[in-house]
């Protein structure tokens, strides 16, 4: 029954099939052999070291057990595509913690120029979006009254004796100028010098467009020169404040651009230029507050959001294949390579530094190579679910090795390093959306989990890292690059089975990650379903004792033991 449900969920979303035909009809990989001495092959081109002959290109099995042959439907189905390997910069990827506020350099205080009473408020809310030119508020003001009389009498002055006096044009110019100056506008001294009649209520307009963020007078209210009145916010672009550590400000400098992922928008990245950077701490602590300007075009962007942003250091030109490609699965990274036009096969890698969007190949592929990168973790779940276990093409012959990478206890227990008790305490917060998770894939609630699993990455963000030094931070890092994979595939897919094969392999890593710092305090469980993923088993921490099962929910709820408590 098992094996029925499971096929039929993902063969709605990835008709797949793994056709196995005859050794010399299988599809092959490139490498070179001698013409005249066969024995003599390499994956390079290169010389025959017997006859010297230079080696010819030829074709070698690939072991079928290990491939996927589709066909063009079922490629166009799962929404498969490739990237070929390149050679371009990476460097190393720091996620901080930030928060969008107003750029307070757009923000425009709209004062009262004269003494007077407010008349008329034509905004009287706030929140309200207002244009350039708009009316903000009608004033009564003796001391307006008594400039537009001088402004209409100097008018009348030039028109009678301005032609034999020409001082008289510079009256009416300083008294123009001095309305203006006081808050009317052109049009508005226009229509006085046309009507010749004193207006006893002023209309004053918004300077600039934007968003009322503060009313700061009534009705009926008495002002005095220089009160303010409004407070006016330009949304077209804000600022990112973050807080860094001394170690994390020497990876930045005013002008860089910084990649930002906002909470809630994470399918649009942005970018942020450093504008400022605080030349001192806050007060008793290592913080420094950095600033950088973000453009914000239909105020997609909120003040107040929280956000991501991504440092890049220490860069350099390496073979790369795009983050989407590689998967992991707690035991050996692998990608997919296109052996030929319908064929894929899982190649073992081993990877070096990461940022946003790319891995850094150290070995298993070479460059131009065709790796699959949208639809890689269905080729990866259906061989699981079909065979349990993934034969892969090892990285260093070449040749089809049975690499298992069954989801399961692993047979050597992680060492543990010398105990930080102030970063221990910071994993306990992990537990909680790891347990939103698991409780999700109990009631196979795709969507419940996609949830949990932002919140975990929001709590792997908040590590402080910089506690570590050695051994310890080496091993932090290579625990949450296999989290942060595992949580990434559960908050991409709506699949409750990938779902669970990323679930399995997050709980890989995160049990590693409490019995190498030696977690103290969590009261929970390990337990195990020997029955998930064809019977080869699968893990997951709990605080319940009661099983229930989240590889197969209601179907098996009970199915599975507790292995170990975790105190």
């Amino acid at each position: 029954m098992k094996k029925i449900v499971i096929g039929l969920a993902l063969g709605c979303v990835f008709l797949l099939s793994c056709n196995r035909e005859k050794k010399n009809q299988l599809s092959a990989t490139i490498q070179y052999m001698c013409p005249m001495h066969p024995s003599v092959m390499s994956d390079k081109p290169g010389i025959c070291p017997v006859c010297g002959m230079n080696l010819v290109e030829t074709k070698k099995p690939i072991n079928d057990e290990s491939v996927l042959k589709l066909s063009d439907s079922q490629i166009k189905l799962a929404n498969i595509t490739t990237q070929q390997v390149l050679s371009q910069p990476i460097g190393q990827t720091l996620a901080v913690n930030a928060r969008l506020a107003v750029n307070e350099d757009h923000t425009e205080i709209i004062s009262s120029r004269v003494a007077g009473r407010i008349e008329k408020l034509f905004v009287k809310e706030t929140g309200r979006n207002v244009k350039q030119g708009e009316p903000l508020y009608e004033l009564y003001s003796e001391s307006l009254l008594t400039m537009q009389r001088e402004f209409l009498l100097a008018k009348e002055q030039y028109e009678e004796f301005g032609k034999d006096q020409p001082h008289y044009g510079s009256f009416l110019k300083a008294a123009e100028k001095k309305l203006l100056l006081y808050g009317l506008s052109k049009k508005q001294i226009t229509q006085l010098a046309e009507s010749k009649t004193m207006q006893q209520r002023t209309t004053f307009l918004a300077p600039v467009s934007g968003i009322v963020n503060a009313i700061n007078a009534t009705e009926g209210q008495y002002i005095s020169e220089g009160a303010e009145i409004y407070r006016i916010e330009n949304l077209n672009n804000l600022w990112l404040e973050a807080e860094l550590y001394p170690t994390e400000l020497t990876l930045v400098k005013i002008g860089d651009q910084l990649k930002v992922v906002v909470t809630g928008l994470e399918s649009s990245p942005a970018e942020a230029t450093v504008t400022f950077i605080s030349p001192e701490y806050k007060a008793n602590t290592q913080i420094t507050l950095i600033r950088a300007w973000v453009s914000n075009s239909g105020y997609k962007f909120k003040p107040g959001m929280q956000a991501q942003v991504f440092f890049t250091h220490s860069s350099k030109k390496v073979l790369t294949v795009p983050s989407d490609a590689v998967i992991r699965d707690g035991k050996s990274p692998h990608v997919y390579v296109q052996v030929d036009k319908h064929s894929f096969q899982p190649r073992k890698v081993k990877t070096g530094q990461e940022d946003f969007d790319q891995v850094e190949i150290t070995e298993g592929l070479r460059e131009g190579e065709p790796v699959a990168v949208t639809g890689a973790y269905l080729l990866y779940s259906e061989l699981m679910l079909k065979k349990g276990t993934i034969l892969m093409t090892d990285h260093h012959s070449g040749e089809a090795k049975a690499q298992v990478l069954a989801l399961t206890e692993n047979e050597k227990k992680p060492e543990a390093v010398d105990r930080n008790p102030k970063f221990n305490s910071q994993l306990k917060a992990i537990l909680l959306p790891y347990l939103k998770i698991k409780n999700a894939l109990v009631t196979s609630d795709a969507s419940s989990a996609s949830a949990g699993a932002k919140e975990l990455n929001a709590s792997l963000s908040k590590v402080d890292m910089s506690m570590l030094n050695g051994e310890a931070h080496t091993k932090w890092m290579a625990y949450l690059k296999d989290m942060e994979a595992a949580v990434k595939r559960i908050n991409a897919t709506g699949d409750i089975e990938i779902q669970r094969v990323a679930f399995s392999a997050l709980t890989n890593a995160f049990y590693d990650i409490i019995k190498t710092f030696r977690v103290e305090g969590i009261h929970a469980y390990y337990q195990f379903c020997p029955m998930a993923f064809n019977n080869k088993g699968g893990y997951w921490i709990s605080t319940e004792k009661e099983i229930n099962n989240p590889y197969f929910g209601q179907q098996m709820l009970r199915c599975g033991e507790t292995k170990e408590t975790l105190e």
